[in-house]
């Protein structure tokens, strides 16, 4: 047999059980999930369920594409760097600081590394496209791939059925599955009829049908129905995504790609004195802001604290602000991409790339001052998993406004440098949480 075949036939079989561990490991909601090993006294709890899943599904995606692409499609480097980052973010859902963070992440990447694995990214590599990637991947391909599941049992036909099926009859299995059922009816009547003559045989049957009846108290049987009957649209979602994307050539997310960048290129309307007098109030207001609290803002850098106030106070007043506001600055280069005039070469203007700079640069000290007072806050009170995840979104934030300054004067985007270095991080910041729990920081 056709290896293609065989893997086309195994992706089919593995749909649902794939559908139903995945609400039973990862979104189980009649007990609490079960943890795993505990490591280091005790102090960190690891928990396989997800790191599993995620392999799981990897497996289960590989086999899907083979199965549409050719047994011998290798994976891409790219396909294989999101599986690794879907396994990790898997795995930092019990060692790192936000579960639900993490989950979030591990989604994300299983969707990412699906489209990405069968070379259907909207910019033919990731780009800022990401947004329209996961949008096409989470709906598009899941929601209109639901008939597949149905439609790819075909799989499963002989070449020459239709031939076998002249010249014999076929067979039909529903009339021995109903003698069965009709048999196994009779047969209990009969039991409990015997059982209301003879008390022997009444105790004995009571205490085999007891115990068959604990058995399935144990087994939470009412959950385990609920489960798979949730499973069955799950079962469709999966498959629709991984089996619609392995058999899309790309052509149709061309042409979307064509079209966003058309629609993009006509909302560039908004004149460059708008942009630059828009622009230069924010760089000049963060100016003022800069002279008027200059020294405020250096004690975390000195470890000075101004009179009156406590170290928590002053290392907390200011900090999401300041991280809010590097969150702005990104949304005004956003505005100004997308909205502002550029040249025929899709390029801005010299003033515009100098206070882009200058916003960005503003951005990135923004971030060095934030971190300096999470440090201190660090120094004198320790670990906790909100005070690595503000570590984690202030280095994220300032790595993106140094990559917006690449971007804005070399010309190139470097929107893969950021999301890979967001991924990265997140993973690096999850397992130092993990390393902080073990030591009892």
């Amino acid at each position: 047999m056709d290896k293609r075949v065989i893997f086309q036939r195994l992706g089919i079989l593995l749909a649902y059980p794939l559908a139903y561990a995945y609400l039973r490991l990862v979104m189980d909601f009649s007990e609490e999930l079960g943890a795993g090993p505990e490591l280091f006294g005790g102090k960190l709890t690891l928990s396989l369920t997800y790191p599993v899943f995620t392999l799981l599904f990897i497996l289960f995606n590989e086999i899907v594409r083979r199965g549409r692409r050719g047994a011998a499609s290798m994976p891409s480097k790219a396909s294989v760097f999101w599986y690794a980052m879907t396994f990790l973010a898997g795995l930092t859902a019990s060692i790192g600081p936000d579960t639900e963070l993490s989950l979030l992440g591990m989604h994300l990447c299983a969707v990412y590394s699906v489209l990405i694995s069968n070379d259907i990214l909207l910019g033919g590599k990731t780009s800022g496209f990401i947004p329209a990637d996961l949008i096409h991947g989470f709906y598009v391909k899941s929601f209109a791939g639901f008939p597949n599941f149905v439609i790819d049992w075909k799989c499963f036909k002989k070449p020459d059925a239709d031939q076998e099926a002249e010249a014999a009859p076929r067979k039909n299995p529903i009339g021995a599955i109903l003698f069965i059922i009709i048999m196994f009816v009779l047969l209990f009547i009969s039991v409990c009829l015997m059982s209301s003559i003879d008390e022997d045989i009444g105790n004995f049957f009571d205490d085999i049908f007891g115990n068959i009846a604990d058995y399935l108290v144990s087994l939470k049987l009412e959950a385990i129905m609920v489960r798979a009957i949730f499973a069955i649209p799950v079962c469709f979602y999966l498959y629709g995504l991984v089996s619609r994307s392995a058999k899309s050539d790309g052509a149709r997310e061309k042409r979307v790609a064509s079209w966003l960048l058309k629609i993009r290129g006509k909302g560039k309307s908004v004149s460059s004195v708008i942009v630059y007098i828009a622009a230069g109030i924010f760089v000049l207001a963060y100016i003022l802001f800069f002279i008027k609290r200059l020294a405020y803002m250096l004690g975390g850098f000195l470890g000075q604290v101004p009179d009156g106030l406590l170290v928590s106070h002053y290392a907390r007043e200011g900090f999401f602000e300041l991280v809010g506001i590097m969150a702005v600055n990104m949304c005004v280069y956003l505005a100004i991409i997308l909205l502002g005039k550029t040249d025929s070469d899709g390029h801005f203007s010299l003033p515009s790339r100098i206070l882009v700079t200058m916003l960005m640069a503003e951005s990135i000290i923004f971030a060095i001052i934030a971190m300096s007072k999470l440090g201190l806050y660090y120094s004198y009170y320790g670990y906790t998993p909100k005070r690595i995840l503000a570590m984690w979104a202030t280095l994220a934030l300032g790595f993106a406004a140094t990559m917006t300054i690449a971007t804005v004067n070399r010309g190139k985007p470097h929107i893969r440098a950021g999301i890979i270095f967001t991924a990265v991080s997140y993973v690096a910041i999850c397992v130092l949480s993990g390393v902080l729990v073990t030591i009892g920081a």
